[in-house]
């Protein structure tokens, strides 16, 4: 029997401690149906048919029913990837499995998503995160884009040789840091791969993690002994601290996530004397380290989201908003 209460998919891989840290503050408030398409066990079935003009889809799970319609809120986290697979066959099943339920969930008129991965693959894109934190006052430091060793000597030179080099894509390895790139380093090698380059916030007071669940801004300052990128700082050895961040930031990030279309994600600041300087937006970013080290609520945010429905309705863009003052 379908549940006429809310209802919350929530699409994860099984040892998802976050998502479980959603979930815990779920029971009671809705009907929850979790499944990894990725790795999709028998025992859920999946139905949907299409009829006089309309989706009937529902979800079933050991008796337990979920119906897609506007009483239903997703929570889209980190499915097994189908490429994970070794067997051909594997990857096929949870190549079809993940592109079915995201088709039936796309066609439906759900209450809110947290968040669509269709969005979330326009959104994580850095040179549109970029200029969509401008567009909404944030201050973005001097960046480049390049594959032309002489148009990153220049760069380098205009900075002072104060310039650090990001990856866009972290597929082969767990992590790929933040690092320093120097006029004495071999440039050259840039021919043939754009890399990317940005201007050296170097007077930094402590970095900050900002997650912004629909209207609700958690942020978190993030000191560790001078490591570049705080994610290489030894275990135990980074201090994590709720902050106040100042109101106008505060409303920037929250005007920026819903202009990428997104009800979720953390944002990643570098704090100076001279204000906020952003960073980048993690669209499906790690919370959980923070909501333990610092007790900001979090999972209870976004589980009151996947309940009650979003403050405002979001759109995938806002282009053209007038931009605030700087920061």
């Amino acid at each position: 029997m379908t549940d006429d209460g809310p209802n919350v998919v929530v699409v994860a891989a099984e040892q998802d401690l976050t998502a479980d840290l959603v979930v815990s503050h779920l029971g009671g408030r809705a009907t929850v149906l979790r499944l990894d398409p990725g790795r999709l066990r028998d025992e859920i079935e999946i139905t949907a048919r299409y009829a006089a003009g309309h989706w009937r889809t529902a979800l079933c799970h050991r008796g337990r029913a979920v119906s897609l319609d506007r009483h239903c809120a997703v929570y889209w986290r980190k499915p097994t990837r189908p490429d994970s697979h070794d067997l051909a066959d594997e990857r096929w099943r949870a190549d079809e499995n993940t592109t079915a339920l995201l088709g039936l969930l796309k066609a439906q008129p759900l209450k809110v998503w947290c968040n669509d991965p269709t969005v979330v693959a326009g959104s994580r894109l850095r040179p549109t995160q970029l200029a969509a934190a401008a567009r909404v006052g944030l201050t973005v430091p001097d960046t480049l884009f390049t594959s032309d060793p002489d148009a990153a000597r220049a760069f380098i030179a205009d900075h002072d040789d104060k310039v650090v080099l990001k990856a866009l894509t972290q597929r082969h390895t767990s992590l790929v840091p933040t690092t320093r790139i120097r006029l004495s380093d071999d440039l050259d090698r840039i021919a043939g791969t754009i890399h990317y380059l940005q201007d050296l916030v170097d007077d930094r007071m402590y970095d900050a993690r900002v997650t912004v669940v629909d209207d609700h801004v958690f942020a978190a300052a993030i000191t560790t002994d001078g490591e570049l990128d705080w994610r290489m700082a030894p275990d135990g050895t980074a201090d994590y601290a709720p902050i106040t961040m100042p109101a106008h930031v505060e409303r920037a990030c929250v005007a920026h996530v819903r202009d990428l279309g997104l009800t979720f994600a953390a944002l990643d600041f570098v704090v100076t004397a001279r204000g906020w300087w952003y960073l980048e937006t993690n669209c499906t970013g790690e919370f959980g380290f923070v909501q333990a080290h610092t007790n900001l609520p979090i999972a209870q945010a976004i589980a009151r989201l996947l309940v009650d429905g979003p403050v405002h309705s979001h759109t995938s863009s806002t282009a053209g908003r007038p931009a605030r003052g700087r920061m």
